[in-house]
């Protein structure tokens, strides 16, 4: 129950209030004498509203609504002055003190009920507002450690690698990836996703996954490109796309492969501080082209030890200061070239002080990566290395009768399994294998229905018709999946378990090749390794190899 807090030194007005409060039903009135006692029984009660006199002893209503004000904080607890004061300048000092509103007396109880109703309820907004705000606040740390976790194993030592990253907002859309190859060598990787925020770092995850799984197989940076332009065409939702640089450095430093696609130039300079080289991108970014419209091919460029690479994000080149202008390439390439001493510090001074108190409008993200000779390393082990995609994993997926009834499940579970690492390449498959699975639990156990009544076309729809009909009338039921990723000798497999309320599931006839039922159990033995009922038809095991 919402509580007011009542404060009139005048016992007649304070309980008339209290009266008017108590008929019109609106919460529970406390009752203070002065400002001084308000501010007492404010601290104690915590009331919701404050229903104010201005003119009292000991401390008037102003001072008593300043004083409350502060002790609010952020806090909303509207404060409403009755008052006999008409006059403009007194009515607005009242506000300006922490007022929220004002009744004039003789107070009326419609003009009462009203406004108490009103503030009470922009008291619940708020509170709702804050509490949504916590919640978002906490969600944000929880994800933000999420995509931390997932990049934070970048081979980042200060000797070879220095990166400067601003974001917009919480989220950075703009990447660094940076890992040593076992057989020796380096690879980087930064990118930029469309946008900026949240929206932009959701490709995070996939990507750093891909990354450092591909680095420790040792693959090419073409094969890494074409991999990435895959998985995030088929992740990403239309309009996003990845404008990115990868880099192999091999173990010697002389040599260094380079795709690049949809971003900034590259700048390679020698030891000296001398331009050797501005790359340019000649790719579109991953995420557009299917794969046979994709260019994976990557260029090959001499280095020396101690050449210098500059990347950077088009947040660089593209901030603007106070007079609407562009840092611009021309001045960062003057900046890198001609300037003394630390050209890494140079560039984020000079860009600092060129937007000074402009508003940054992407994310802004700076790299130079040393050359130097990197040798082998031993090969760390998965789980140490945190390598999600080597990891084995479970999943359950409990579906009550309600979500039998009113949802087709396949669809999703296949979209979920494919954003697990690995699974991907299989998404068809696992898609009708849940189709089929889904159907012979629902259809043969659950709904007892028999397939070997569509004997034709006719009866085909008869079957469905049924189904409807029994699924709507369904009472009570359940389909339980468990997925769970194994490893053995051979490689990964994916086993299958589902497991329904129903009679169970008994292959009764063996269909032809013309029939128009029995084709489920084909198609299941022809996906999987093996495929095994238990409990009575009730629960189906399939092997999936990966």
């Amino acid at each position: 129950m919402m509580k007011i807090l009542v404060v009139d030194d005048i016992d007649t007005n304070r309980k008339m209030i209290v009266k008017m409060l108590s008929l019109l039903e609106i919460g529970s009135s406390i009752e203070a004498v002065n400002g001084e006692d308000a501010i007492l029984k404010f601290k104690a009660e915590q009331p919701d509203l404050i229903l104010m006199d201005v003119s009292m002893p000991v401390m008037d209503g102003f001072q008593a609504a300043t004083a409350i004000k502060k002790l609010c904080g952020d806090n909303y607890v509207p404060i409403i002055f009755v008052t006999a004061l008409s006059s403009e300048s007194s009515l607005g000092y009242a506000l300006a003190s922490g007022g929220d509103d004002y009744i004039t007396k003789p107070v009326n109880v419609e003009v009462l009920e009203s406004k108490v109703k009103v503030h009470l309820r922009i008291r619940k907004l708020n509170q709702q507002l804050d509490d949504r705000n916590k919640q978002l606040c906490h969600e944000q740390e929880l994800i933000e450690h999420f995509f931390e976790s997932a990049v934070k194993k970048s081979y980042l030592d200060k000797k070879f690698i220095r990166y400067h990253m601003s974001s917009m907002s919480t989220f950075n859309g703009d990447l660094l990836l940076v890992e040593r190859c076992p057989k020796g060598g380096i690879y980087v990787l930064m990118g930029d996703f469309t946008g900026h925020g949240l929206t932009a770092a959701m490709g995070t995850l996939p990507v750093a996954m891909i990354f450092f799984r591909m680095v420790h197989k040792g693959m090419s940076v073409n094969d890494m490109a074409a991999e990435l332009n895959y998985q995030l065409n088929e992740l990403m939702p239309v309009g996003m796309f990845f404008a990115t640089t990868i880099i192999e450095i091999n173990a010697r430093s002389d040599m260094m492969s380079v795709w690049m696609g949809g971003v900034p130039e590259m700048y390679l300079l020698n030891r000296f501080g001398d331009l050797k080289s501005a790359i340019q991108s000649k790719h579109m970014p991953l995420g557009i082209l299917k794969q046979n419209e994709f260019e994976p091919e990557a260029e090959l460029y001499n280095i020396e030890e101690g050449d210098k690479l500059y990347l950077y994000s088009d947040g660089v080149t593209e901030a603007k200061n106070t007079d609407d202008k562009m840092f611009g390439s021309k001045r960062l390439k003057k900046v890198l070239t001609q300037s003394e001493g630390d050209r890494f510090e140079n560039v984020i001074n000079e860009l600092k002080t060129f937007v000074s108190t402009g508003t940054q409008t992407d994310d802004v993200s700076l790299v130079e990566v040393t050359c130097s000779k990197f040798s082998a390393y031993k090969k760390i082990d998965f789980i140490e290395n945190k390598n999600i995609a080597s990891i084995p994993w479970q999943a359950s997926i409990y579906l009550s009768c309600d979500e039998i009834q009113n949802s087709d499940p396949v669809v999703k579970l296949a979209d979920s399994l494919a954003a697990m690492p690995g699974l991907i390449n299989h998404k068809s498959s696992l898609n009708l294998l849940l189709s089929e699975m889904y159907s012979n639990s629902l259809e043969h156990s659950i709904l007892e229905l028999d397939s070997s009544k569509k004997i034709n076309e006719e009866q085909f729809s008869e079957y469905y018709d049924e189904r409807e009909k029994k699924l709507a009338q369904l009472k009570d039921g359940f389909i339980e999946f468990n997925f769970t990723c194994l490893f053995d000798d051979v490689g990964s497999k994916l086993q299958i378990e589902i497991f329904d309320s129903g009679v169970g599931y008994v292959k009764k006839v063996q269909a032809t090749d013309n029939d128009l039922y029995g084709h489920g159990m084909k198609i299941m033995e022809s996906l999987c390794e093996e495929c095994s009922f238990s409990a009575d038809g009730k629960k189906m095991c399939a092997i999936y190899r990966l």
